[in-house]
């Protein structure tokens, strides 16, 4: 009786959350993607800002708190599959916004814009569109074993370019799609995943401080996502869509002026 009053529960709680009757699902969609632009913005400016500033506090917080965005990015992806409306125009207007924040992106990289920086180090944008890619394949007609073999082919394409979060970007966004219908437990996989995730690259248990600057805001992504999204657009949805493309090679080419003016 415990049991089923356990599962009636969670059930119920899953169904709040899917439907959008949760109490504190107030931030809707284009607000999460500018809270994410933001903290992305702090923690790739934190070097330049501290130069100015001098706060240490203040570059901690910049430093932790960009590791927010990336989830975020993954889940719209994920339910951008679900929500667009042509699937390749999606994929290819990635692709090309990848490319041109290539340039950018190089120019901000340690040794500034050289052939491997240029070839070698791609942005979370070209994860972001071999994600999509991936989960076109999984959704499409092909036999299971091809789409599997397809998807690792596409994740060891993320590695040997060196896509930042490569791997793990494309396992993170097959998990938001594999139970987009299971809030809870998407939040739980989510949360034991990215425990996972962090220990692998960094190649030890995470300690305090590694807890502090990956954990805490890859969890609370996963947490606003889960019990604060509303599902729905802005006020401004066009103008919001496109502001997100420009925005991150062009913040990226602010950086590199930054870097230059302050030498």
């Amino acid at each position: 009786m415990e049991t089923e009053t356990k599962e009636s529960f969670l059930s119920d709680f899953d169904r709040k959350l899917l439907n959008k009757e949760f109490a504190l699902q107030f931030i809707n969609r284009d607000l999460l993607k500018y809270i994410a632009l933001v903290l992305m913005t702090l923690g790739h400016w934190a070097l330049e800002i501290y130069a100015i500033t001098r706060s240490k506090p203040f570059l901690q917080f910049s430093v932790a708190a960009q590791y927010f965005a990336p989830p975020v990015f993954f889940f719209f992806i994920a339910e951008g599959y679900h929500y667009t409306k042509s699937k390749s125009k999606y994929a290819i207007r990635l692709l090309i916004f990848a490319v041109i924040t290539q340039i950018p992106h190089s120019m901000t990289q340690p040794g500034g814009l050289t052939l491997y920086n240029l070839f070698l180090q791609w942005s979370v944008l070209m994860t972001l569109f071999l994600g999509l890619v991936a989960l076109i394949v999984l959704h499409c007609e092909w036999k299971l074993p091809l789409r599997i073999l397809m998807i690792a082919a596409l994740m060891g394409v993320s590695w040997l370019l060196n896509c930042e979060w490569a791997v793990s970007g494309i396992m993170i966004m097959l998990l938001f799609d594999f139970l987009r219908e299971k809030p809870l437990l998407r939040l739980a996989s989510y949360i034991v995943l990215m425990f996972a995730v962090i220990s692998v690259t960094t190649g030890s248990y995470p300690d305090t401080g590694m807890f502090l600057t990956y954990l805490v805001p890859v969890w609370s992504a996963g947490i606003v996502i889960t019990f604060f999204y509303n599902g729905k657009k802005g006020h401004f949805p066009l103008f919001s869509k496109y502001f997100f493309y420009v925005w991150y090679p062009l913040h990226l080419l602010l950086q590199w002026l930054f870097q230059i003016i302050l030498g």
